[in-house]
């Protein structure tokens, strides 16, 4: 249930407002926070060994599901045009992909 809030002030309501836009962007910083607590985790095992492992073993787990399923493996093939590209050339098939969509 939602309940609208009638402010007889104008100072109230533009303090509620700065509130709301606080709440907004103190989620978007602490979801930004966690995904990048996650990318340290998984760079350097020793800040975490037990997530970390937990990490390589959800990865190991979505290759082997992705691999098992036709749909998934066409997907990626029509993405992945640059992995080859990026092993002849040494680059990782990350940046390949994001060369490939820079261009």
């Amino acid at each position: 249930m939602t309940h609208i809030r009638h402010f007889a002030d104008p100072a109230e309501s533009k303090t509620a407002a700065r509130a709301r836009r606080a709440r907004r962007w103190t989620w978007v910083a602490g979801v930004s926070l966690w995904v990048c607590g996650l990318l340290a985790i998984w760079q350097e095992r020793a800040l975490a060994p037990g997530v970390h492992d937990g990490m390589q073993r959800l990865v190991a787990q979505a290759q082997g599901v992705m691999d098992g399923n036709e749909a998934v493996r066409a997907l990626l093939a029509g993405v992945d045009g640059g992995v080859d590209v990026a092993k002849d050339a040494g680059l990782a098939p990350l940046t390949a992909l994001l060369l490939r969509a820079t261009e």
